[in-house]
């Protein structure tokens, strides 16, 4: 029994994926009329030392990392995934939901591509309300579900299970 490798691969793309929907929802609140004196109010009493006005190059260089950190997680996702749909058959509950899993995790991986790919040539990479859409409205909470599905998946593999319990093995 080998360790699985997708569940150490993961923490990257989904830190910043969260970390680029966060800095971009910040920079949309931050030049929106109604929400920027709230921005500024709280980064004041947090004692945030950061400009808002670097947010857009910090989360081109995040989505970047999320892209770049995102493939070696779909590769062993995708390759320990298929010996379970071998094994269970695709209408297995674990196979579909590792499919959905993945499913969503590539939907935010290629937003994450299309968000970089738009703002390459912007001015400061300034993010569109599309790119904010993609990231803070989309992304951010697909990556999470994601997570959730993932989890218990993960959780219940031999491995695992050796793991918490020598001796003890998954019957099914």
């Amino acid at each position: 029994m080998s360790h699985p490798k997708h569940p150490a691969t993961v923490h990257f793309p989904i830190a910043f994926t969260l970390l680029t929907g966060i800095l971009d929802a910040g920079y949309y609140a931050y030049n929106h009329p109604s929400t920027s004196s709230f921005v500024a109010s709280g980064l004041k009493t947090f004692d945030i030392q950061l400009d808002p006005t670097t947010f857009p190059v910090l989360s081109y260089y995040t989505t970047l990392l999320t892209i770049l950190f995102s493939l070696p997680a779909v590769v062993t996702g995708a390759l320990e995934l298929m010996p379970v749909i071998k094994r269970d058959g695709l209408g297995s509950r674990k196979a579909q939901t590792g499919v959905l899993h993945a499913l969503i995790n590539d939907l935010t991986v290629f937003g994450a591509a299309y968000n970089y790919w738009t703002r390459r040539e912007a001015v400061g990479f300034h993010p569109s309300d599309a790119n904010v859409l993609i990231s803070a409205a989309v992304a951010l909470p697909a990556t999470m579900f994601a997570a959730y599905l993932g989890v218990p998946w993960c959780m219940s593999t031999e491995w695992v299970l050796a793991v918490a319990r020598p001796g003890l093995r998954r019957v099914s």
